[in-house]
């Protein structure tokens, strides 16, 4: 049975999609620091603040997970190999004849593949959590200690094992962490504390902007001590004792702030994330800079990143993406491909 879906919790979800797509447009900075130090790290929280673990079967449970994070994998895996093919084509860019095949086979291992290698992370961290839950039978203080050593085995991973596993495995052992912290402020046991921060609009937006700001200094810390943004899920980098802790705010104070600011506008649009994450980095920025905005973006790219130019520009590209992705997310909506976007068949092929 599907749960009444919870309106600042797809405002969160759609402005950290247009985070991610706005912070793969912009070059490197303090800007992008802040951002790439949550951004990803929300989606894994929000996650874990709609994850359901009652009441059904780990069949049952597969079932759903492999309709909602591995079918879009493949699906929208297949579009983008399109996409790039068809941007290549037209920018006359050689391309070698065995390209397609290639690349779908690189969707198959899904090996940090497009942006969408974030789909079979999510489906392994939540069968992690559903294994979690039924073997501690939902005590969180057990599933906590589980998940700190799953950390300790993903950080290990990552700092002696210069490789990645299929289907972006090593990915879930951080996520898992974030997951975990959604699901207990979620949870019905931490009731008094979610109700507490959330209840009242005006606590959210002020406790989500002061643990922002706390992020924001954490992550130029970091930034201007190591030179680095968050890289989880990369073996060069290993300040996991700054990042961790500062996404983990980060996540608390971005989710909060969006319970402040919640709106059915901003909430709606939430549909087309997948669309968004599929084709944002691999066709619709590119596209725009190639074809769309050639000159401006050659008279932009050279502009100090904090000149209103540049950044105009930037969003410009990012309000881009999301309409291009929406315009996507329609046809296959109503297209017989549809459950690629975790949208029921049309009626009009049921008949």
């Amino acid at each position: 049975m599907e749960s009444k879906r919870i309106e600042y919790i797809d405002v969160a979800k759609f402005l950290a999609m247009v985070l991610v797509v706005f912070s793969h447009g912009f070059r490197e900075g303090k800007l992008v620091c802040f951002l790439f130090a949550f951004h990803l790290p929300v989606f894994y929280f929000l996650n874990g603040m709609t994850l359901k673990l009652e009441n059904q079967t780990f069949g049952e449970f597969l079932s759903k997970k492999l309709q909602r994070y591995i079918l879009p994998m493949f699906g929208l895996g297949a579009l983008c190999v399109l996409l790039e093919w068809f941007l290549k084509f037209i920018s006359n860019t050689p391309i070698p004849d065995n390209f397609i095949l290639l690349n779908l086979a690189k969707i198959i291992n899904q090996i940090r593949a497009y942006t969408i290698w974030f789909l079979p992370a999510l489906f392994f961290v939540d069968l992690i959590m559903f294994g979690l839950s039924k073997v501690f039978k939902d005590k969180l203080s057990l599933m906590g200690i589980t998940t700190l050593g799953i950390l300790g085995i993903g950080i290990s991973f990552n700092l002696f094992c210069k490789t990645f596993f299929v289907w972006n495995f090593d990915a879930s052992l951080f996520g898992l962490i974030f997951t975990y912290f959604g699901y207990l402020f979620h949870h019905k046991k931490c009731s008094r504390f979610y109700h507490l921060l959330t209840d009242k609009r005006i606590v959210s937006f002020i406790v989500g902007t002061g643990l922002l700001v706390v992020t924001y200094h954490l992550s130029i810390y970091n930034y201007t001590t190591y030179k680095m943004h968050l890289e989880m899920f990369r073996g060069f980098y290993n300040a996991h004792y700054i990042t961790i802790p500062c996404a983990i705010i980060g996540c608390f104070g971005f989710t909060l702030l969006c319970r402040g600011i919640t709106n059915f506008v901003l909430a709606k649009p939430v549909e087309i994330n997948l669309a968004l994450l599929a084709t944002h980095q691999i066709f619709a920025i590119p596209f725009f800079c190639q074809f769309i905005a050639k000159s401006w973006w050659y008279s932009a790219a050279y502009q100090p990143v904090t000149s209103p130019s540049y950044i105009t520009f930037v969003i410009t590209m990012t309000c881009f993406c999301i309409a291009f992705s929406a315009v996507v997310h329609v046809i296959l909506k109503y297209s017989p491909l549809s459950l690629i976007v975790n949208k029921p068949l049309c009626k009009l092929y049921r008949k």
